[in-house]
């Protein structure tokens, strides 16, 4: 996987129609969408289930953590 300071400022094509320049202007990713049209309709579900498998790591990770966080502050009130 590319970093993003690797990868190369995105070209439009001079080709492109309407629809692909609108999105390109209007700040959609089209190097992301190019480099999954050239993947397998299986290669991208790969891709998206890794993306959501992350995501819901990340999900479990923070859950955990905010846990934690609130045992700690109800273990750490002090009467005054």
């Amino acid at each position: 996987m590319k970093t993003e300071s690797a990868k190369t400022p995105y070209v439009c094509p001079p080709d492109a129609g309407p629809a692909w320049r609108a999105a390109y202007e209007a700040g959609i990713d089209m190097a992301e969408i190019e480099e999954n049209l050239r993947l397998t309709p299986e290669q991208r579900l790969d891709k998206h289930q890794r993306m959501l498998e992350d995501f819901f790591d990340r999900e479990r990770f923070l859950e955990k953590l905010l846990r934690g966080w609130s045992f700690i502050k109800k273990q750490n009130v002090h009467p005054r």
